[in-house]
């Protein structure tokens, strides 16, 4: 009867070592981006409810929604993923969003690949005016061409969204961070779209 006891105590403590691991997964997100932290995070309705009152994301067909907050000593990032029925579904949403926020179709990628912090004045492409006036700029911060990732100014924090696939889902990422540190704001970035 001890040896029972003995297994079942040594399983609870491998499985709940287990949850704890450093890199372990809550729901899409990993406990750690770089240095930052997962401190919260959301799914479902709770999540949806975010993004519905998101400008960019609000339109993105939803089968998932999830929200997240990192956090570190040198700052927050806020993180959703609207997670659309199909990859195709997904795929039309982020270029009709990208668009409409004004960001590149592709054809002038060249022109916009460089410095992060350059958001040029935004007048045209409808109601992108609404996001304080800048437009998307693509930001080469991956080895690979994909995802493309894009950065604007809106509401006075930096604003990093793109678009991830596979044969059978999309989900389309936006990220918000309160540092003003834009090499720091790359890095984690980075790690996030490698890792989550």
């Amino acid at each position: 009867m001890k040896k029972i006891y003995i297994i079942i105590i040594v399983a609870a403590v491998l499985a709940v070592s287990f949850l704890y691991l450093p890199g372990a997964k809550k729901s899409i997100f990993t406990e750690k981006v770089g240095d930052m932290t997962l401190i919260r995070y959301e799914t479902g309705e709770t999540a949806s409810q975010q993004i519905s009152n998101m400008y960019g994301l609000k339109d993105v067909p939803l089968a998932k929604a999830y929200s997240a907050v990192y956090k570190s000593n040198r700052g927050t990032m806020r993180m959703w993923v609207a997670e659309a029925p199909d990859h195709n579904a997904a795929n039309d949403a982020f270029n009709s969003m990208n668009s409409m926020l004004g960001g590149s179709t592709g054809h002038e990628e060249h022109e916009y690949s460089g410095d992060v912090g350059q958001a040029d004045s935004h007048t045209g492409h409808g109601d992108a005016g609404i996001m304080n006036g800048t437009k998307p700029v693509k930001v080469d911060i991956m080895e690979f061409v994909k995802p493309d990732v894009y950065t604007m100014i809106a509401n006075n924090a930096y604003n990093y969204y793109y678009f991830k696939m596979d044969y059978k889902m999309g989900r389309v990422y936006w990220i918000i961070f309160d540092s003003p540190d834009l090499d720091y704001q790359i890095s984690i970035v980075k790690q996030a779209v490698m890792d989550i």
